[in-house]
């Protein structure tokens, strides 16, 4: 996997997709080396605490 590959996995796991969906997304390379990166961006998300940090949207 190139970096290139490597950042839109990471941007992937960013925007919320599931694991099995990013699995799917990518069938050439191995489970391993995209499940390596989807619980690196999570462990980074919750020490940031990015994932409580939520967006608030008022539609009246």
């Amino acid at each position: 996997m190139n970096e290139q590959d490597k950042r839109a996995v990471e941007s992937m796991c960013r925007i919320g997709m599931e694991l099995e969906t990013i699995i799917a997304s990518f069938p050439k390379f191995s489970k391993e080396e995209l499940a390596m990166i989807y619980e690196n961006i999570k462990k980074e998300d919750n020490s940031t605490g990015s994932e409580n940090s939520g967006i608030s949207i008022n539609c009246s």
